[in-house]
This record gives C-alpha cells, sequence and structure tokens, in this order.
C-alpha cells in the first residue's frame, strides 16, 4: 500500500512539474519482466540494476512499464500492409489489433494498435510478423525490486498512458483467450516447420507448459508427439483418446514433434 501511495504521488507530481511520464528504477539484479502481472505470465526478458523505466500504474504487487526497445512483439501477418519500398515498415488495417508477446494467439496482449499505426516490422515467423514495442506496451516487473525515481524541476504538464484494453480479433483471429505458460522452444531449422498433420493417441502430462500424445499397448506407453495448447482446455482432456490436428514443429535437443492444436477429436475411430 506505501508503495502504491508513493507511486499515486510520483505520477501526480510528474504530472504538474514535468513534462516526462513518472519512472521507476531497478534495484535489484536480472528482475524477470514479465506478459502479465503474475508469475505465471510469460518471462519476457531480464531487467539489470539500475536501468530506468517509464511506469504507467502499479496493481497487486506489480508495477506495468514501458516495454524496452530490445523486446520483441508479434502480430498477425494479414493485418498489416508492408511498404512496397520498405519492408521494414507496415500500417495496421483493421481498426484494432491486439500485440502479442509472442506469434500466436495463445500469447498476452501487450498492446493494442490502432488503425493506419505505423509498425517496425523486425522479421516474420509463418503469418506473423515480429515488430519493435509499439509505443503504451507494458510489460509488468515485481514491485519488490523497484524504486520510485524523483521527479525532476517544473516542466509543462505530462499525460499518463493508460492501459491497452484486450480487442477482439479481426476474422481469423476470434478465439476465446487463455494464457500459455512461459515456455522457451527454438527451432530446428534443419527440419520441415509448420506443416498441417493429424496425429491420434491418448493425452498424458510432460514437461510444464507441455502434453504428450502416446501409444499404449499392454502396459507399454510409447510417446508420439508433444502438444502445446491451452492448459484451461487439454486439462479437460488429460487420459482421453483424441486425435488432433495442427502444425507440427521440430525444437532442438528434443526428438519428438511439437503439435500446436488447431482442432481436436475427442474419442476419434480410426480407420487405416
Amino acid at each position: 500500500m506505501r508503495f502504491l501511495l508513493v507511486l499515486l504521488a510520483a505520477v501526480a507530481t510528474a504530472g504538474a512539474q514535468t513534462n516526462e511520464a513518472p519512472k521507476v528504477r531497478v534495484t535489484g539484479d536480472r528482475v524477470s519482466l514479465r506478459a502479465k502481472p503474475s508469475l505465471d505470465g510469460e518471462l519476457l526478458d531480464r531487467a539489470m540494476r539500475g536501468e530506468e523505466m517509464v511506469c504507467f500504474e502499479k496493481t497487486n504487487g506489480w508495477v506495468a512499464v514501458q516495454a524496452p526497445e530490445s523486446l520483441n512483439f508479434w502480430v498477425a501477418g494479414e493485418y498489416i500492409k508492408l511498404s512496397p519500398e520498405d519492408a521494414g515498415k507496415g500500417i495496421v488495417t483493421p481498426k484494432k489489433l491486439n500485440v502479442r508477446s509472442g506469434p500466436s494467439k495463445n500469447y498476452n496482449v501487450v498492446a493494442v494498435v490502432q488503425g493506419d499505426d505505423a509498425v517496425s516490422v523486425r522479421g516474420e515467423f509463418n503469418d506473423w510478423l515480429k515488430i519493435s514495442p509499439p509505443i503504451g506496451s507494458r510489460v509488468w516487473i515485481s514491485e519488490d525490486y523497484v524504486e520510485i525515481v524523483e521527479a525532476p524541476g517544473p516542466e509543462p504538464v505530462a499525460v499518463a498512458t493508460p492501459e491497452p484494453s484486450t480487442v477482439p480479433e479481426p476474422a481469423a483471429e476470434d478465439e476465446d483467450e487463455d494464457e500459455l505458460p512461459p515456455l522457451m522452444l527454438v527451432l530446428d531449422d534443419s527440419k520441415p516447420q509448420g506443416k498441417v498433420d493429424r496425429i491420434p493417441g491418448v493425452l498424458r502430462r510432460a514437461n510444464p507448459g507441455l502434453y504428450k500424445l502416446v501409444l499404449i499397448a499392454g502396459e507399454i506407453e510409447e510417446p508420439i508427439c508433444l502438444v502445446r495448447g491451452r492448459e484451461s482446455q487439454l486439462e479437460k482432456m488429460l487420459n482421453r483418446s483424441l486425435l488432433i490436428e495442427g502444425k507440427i514443429y521440430w525444437v532442438k535437443d528434443v526428438d519428438l514433434p511439437v503439435i500446436q492444436p488447431d482442432k481436436i477429436n475427442l474419442d476419434p475411430i480410426i480407420v487405416d
């Protein structure tokens, strides 16, 4: 509560005395920056002691700060019109578009850009474009590892940046939101990625953030693939026979393919 009161006082002081937004300074070493105010939020980066960041708000022990320029965020490529003269620039075509922390609808929304906004494109993966953080993109840091930076002398008034509201995805992205746990997978560039396939099996838990499909013969279970999907959905299907249709990815140092479900059939009848 004391930090919240100090933060509100800093915001008010900054608004009255300076043209700079209020800032916080990192007091710990390699402090986690997360996509939402929770330990379950995706780990996006680490902040170093002494770094100063623009501060938006504080909630439940977490502080929202401007996303560092070094971070990469993602938007669905079909909603960006790339400049014919410069492939590194794009224009948002729908009225509003979610900016996410990863190249999938399963990742957290970190900002919302408006129609005709310009974005800086850094790369692409499948149907997603990697962009630099738009102004107002927020990430979260624990209040235990930051302190308020004193506002400088009198200057014109500043306007605080409001928290972005998640918008319904345009057309093809219109699905219920559900967060995936933090998980870092490095794709194996020597193998084909993103091919659509259908894989049957019984669903089991695997490593944190992943599930697996297994074939059962008597008392022997043979894993055939890993499954990366919504935990709230997959937990209800544990130990059930499934037929999963989705895109297949291969990651380094893992012998099994990883499937990202687009469609799941319960208790299917498989015909050879």
